[in-house]
């Protein structure tokens, strides 16, 4: 067979400054290197000589553009911001990029190649047409970089495998991966990421193809050294980020597609689910077991048996006769209500169902490429697939959802929105995907092929459902959970990893999953616990519930075939340990809604692999199987059946191993971990805000106790931040910040709480301060006056005092 002929653009002809770009022509074709910021360039290559033009839903947001210096020296241009240089090489057309002090990074081995692709030189399978698309759907451009010797490759989002990518092969398109589920060799997943971090000692840079199309990254895979970039769609566009450290890449990627949203404080709850819990009285009895039982519980998510034959936006009325009646008594009980919403809308037109004849009507429904309406099989049988792209249909569809908000509903869980498409009714046997052709127009004006979109589809979903949710109920932030996603998609919604299975090898492979995903700049994810096809067991389940507790979203779900899943479906040892592990949840919750304001900050993910806060320990770098729980709190997962202790490796700095109060020595340590008592460390430094156990974040916080753990030399410092945990007004002021240090050990160790910052009141509440220390001290000082209302914990070494939180400045201080 020949082998294929690839186009390459040849030397600079020309080139010109516009400000705050450089575009250069060559014998074919043009390049256009824009300072997005100081710290982000953006590289598009065009063969054509023509950009695209803008995306009306493109997830790239604008921002200002920074000053660029272009100047020509020695057969090449260098290209330069405050923090970022390009430099273009004249005769190649070849980019290498470099750090203010001169460390060249993402260098191109070759320029820009091109050449017409057929559907069989891609992974993508059971298109249900023989070739792709006319035109640039079939030019494929390609990109060669060097890969450092010393760097790890991450991020990629949702992938199966190990944290660090290096010598694989990863395509970017959004599947169903189907019964019985993904498992380590799958490439493709339900969300695309087309991004990745690279990690050496001293130096992180970030590059994000900026392409919905189908894409790809051969990273080292069939050439060692050699990172190739590859996409359908006729141009190369990607984002090159500066760093230098991950944080900075993380802030850079979400300043540029935007940041995390700030979930209401119940959605960082636990959340029970099952397919299904579908009738009124399944749902109050869940509800009823949990409060029986003293295990706390936000929330109940109702999958598709709520629904009048899988038609969305309705209720089955003989399963639910009054859901206003169901969802109120969740309500009573502190939960909160979460259904269900696919894309497949029934076609069943000119009957009772108003949902599908108002889409036909308005246009807001797919159609091929001969005009008529755009057909696939799922839940509902034959179905129609909203326009997401069409500004007009994502505002419509938006408006369905005010019905369930109407009666209650509490937030908006979105599925099978890949789109996941079968070729038959799921009733029959035998069904397989059958993707959604490939030539299907999309947008307002049909300007765009699903081959383009495809990969947006979810991402776009889960936007319509928010805003809907926004516009509808503006009083409280929307909430919403989905299956598909983009990068961008953290703007929007929460995301699951969808169908994982009952294994020991999903239990760890969660790890660096959910890091990987926190690393592309979506720091609310979380794993089915317990597995969701398959049946689990008491061990694996309460293996995973004691990891799921630190998960930004705590959620056990199973398949309707798996046996219950409830925490007390394994027996009184399993229930007990389960409702300790959703307890330290509950424990956890100041300091992960505070995470939660950092993500929607700056985008810094709560669940993140030890580089990210250890970018100079390069021998922490491809360590997965230890997790960083923002930046005070290490846990260090079981992951296997049958072991009661595991290594550790230590970071640098002092750590305490929380459960025994007590300081570990240097280097690795072996850890005990009985069935329960997963190894969970603290940072010197550290001041941990903790709650008390509540039954559902619907009581208020009458407790909260500060964990302080001194360093030896380092002053230690926190900022607590707390709102109403529901509404926007923390955009406005109503917020409150608490700023806390504490000296070193060598110094006194003396706390000091800075008077509360913003118009926010939290409600009356005790203030316990608990100082870990070597010694037991003498006694205590409390804002410079010694007090006798104090007492020694022996067994986890810490003084404790409680007095009432009144929001001022406090100091306290151990004296010997």
């Amino acid at each position: 067979m020949d082998e294929p002929v690839f186009a390459n653009p040849s030397p600079v002809l020309s080139w010109v400054n516009e400000a705050s770009a450089c575009v250069t022509r060559h014998e074919t074709g043009l390049m256009r290197l824009d300072a997005v910021a100081a710290d982000i360039l953006r590289i598009r290559f065009s063969p054509s000589g023509r950009l695209t033009p803008p995306r009306p839903w493109s997830p790239v947001l604008d921002l200002p553009p920074a000053g660029l210096a272009v100047s020509e020296l020695d057969g090449a241009l260098q290209i330069s911001t405050e923090r970022l240089t390009a430099s273009l090489d004249l005769d190649s057309g070849t980019l290498a990029f470099s750090t203010p002090d001169g460390r060249r990074f993402g260098e191109d081995l070759s320029p820009p190649t091109w050449r017409e692709v057929l559907l069989e030189d891609t992974r993508l399978e059971h298109m249900p047409e023989p070739e792709l698309p006319e035109g640039e759907a079939r030019i494929g451009v390609f990109l060669n970089k060097r890969m450092a010797p010393d760097e790890g490759y991450f991020g990629f989002g949702q992938r199966t495998g190990r944290l660090d990518r290096r010598h694989r092969r990863l395509t970017n398109w959004t599947v169903d991966r189907a019964s019985p589920g993904h498992g380590r060799g799958d490439d493709n997943l339900y969300q695309a990421h087309p991004m990745l971090m690279a990690v050496q000692p001293g130096l992180a840079w970030g590059l994000f193809l900026n392409s919905t199309w189908y894409s790809a990254f051969d990273v080292g895979g069939e050439y060692e050294d050699v990172l190739t970039v590859f996409t359908l769609g006729g141009e190369l566009d990607y984002f090159i980020f500066a760093g230098p450290t991950p944080a900075e890449v993380v802030e850079q990627l979400t300043r540029l597609t935007g940041r995390p949203m700030l979930p209401p404080l119940w959605a960082l709850g636990y959340h029970q689910s099952r397919w299904s819990y579908g009738s009124d009285s399944d749902v109050r009895a869940i509800a009823q077991g949990f409060r029986q039982r003293w295990i706390p519980l936000d929330a109940i998510h109702l999958d598709i048996d709520y629904m009048d034959g899988y038609r969305v936006f309705t209720w089955d009325r003989e399963r639910f006769p009054d859901p206003a009646a169901t969802i109120a008594a969740l309500h009573a009980d502190g939960i909160r209500a979460v259904t269900i919403v696919d894309p497949g809308v029934k076609q069943d037109l000119g009957g009772d169902y108003a949902v599908a004849d108002a889409g036909v009507e308005g246009g807001y429904f797919l159609r091929r490429p001969d005009g008529e309406l755009f057909t696939g099989w799922v839940w509902p049988d034959a179905s129609l697939f909203p326009d997401f792209c069409s500004a007009k249909t994502r505002h419509w569809w938006g408006d369905q959802h005010d019905p369930l908000l109407g009666i209650g509903v509490d937030a908006i869980w979105c599925d099978m929105n890949e789109p996941s498409i079968v070729d038959r009714p799921f009733r029959e046997r035998g069904v397989c995907e059958y993707p959604m052709p490939l030539s299907v127009r999309h947008g307002d004006e049909g300007e765009a092929l699903h081959a383009e979109t495809h990969n947006l589809y979810g991402h776009l979903m889960a936007r319509a459902t928010w805003e809907g949710l926004e516009r509808h109920r503006p009083e409280r932030r929307p909430w919403v959970l989905t299956r598909s996603g983009y990068v961008g998609t953290q703007r929007w919604a929460a995301s699951w990893m969808g169908d994982n299975n009952a294994w020991w090898e999903h239990l760890e492979m969660s790890l660096p999953q959910l890091a990987s995903m926190g690393l592309c700049g979506s720091p609310h994810v979380g794993v089915d616990i317990g597995g969701f096809y398959q049946h689990s067991f008491g061990e694996l389940y309460a293996r995973w519930i004691e990891v799921g507790a630190f998960y930004p979203f705590m959620r056990a779900h199973t398949h309707c075939d798996s046996r219950a899943q409830e925490p007390w479906s394994f027996g009184p040892e399993v229930e007990t340990l389960a409702r300790v592990a959703i307890e330290w949840r509950y424990r956890l919750l100041p300091y992960l809604y505070t995470l939660a304001h950092r993500a929607h900050r700056t985008g810094e993910p709560l669940f993140r692999p030890l580089l990210f806060d250890f970018p100079e320990a390069g021998h922490l770098h491809q360590i997965q199987d230890q997790i960083m729980i923002g930046p005070q709190l290490m846990i260090a997962p079981v992951c296997a059946p049958g072991v009661r202790r595991r290594l550790v490796e230590r970071p640098p700095g002092t750590w305490y191993d929380l459960r025994a109060g007590v300081r570990v020595g240097e280097g690795p340590l072996i850890a005990e971990a009985p069935l329960g008592g997963m190894p969970i460390f603290v940072r010197g430094g550290s001041i941990l805000t903790l709650g008390h156990v509540r039954q559902s974040t619907a009581e208020p916080l009458t407790e909260l106790t500060l964990e302080v753990y001194p360093d030896d030399e380092s002053v230690g410092h926190w900022t607590l931040i707390e709102d109403d945990g529901e509404s926007f007004e923390y955009q406005d002021g109503m917020i409150a910040e608490t700023d806390m240090s504490i000296a070193a050990l060598s110094q006194g160790a003396e706390l000091i709480l800075a008077a509360r910052r913003g118009e926010h009141r939290p409600p009356p509440r005790a203030l316990v301060v608990r100082l870990h220390l070597p010694d037991p001290p003498a006694g205590l000082i409390l804002d410079g006056v010694a007090t006798e209302d104090w007492h020694w914990d022996e067994p986890l070494k810490a003084a404790e005092l409680r007095f009432a939180d009144d929001g001022g400045e406090h100091r306290v201080a151990p004296w010997y």
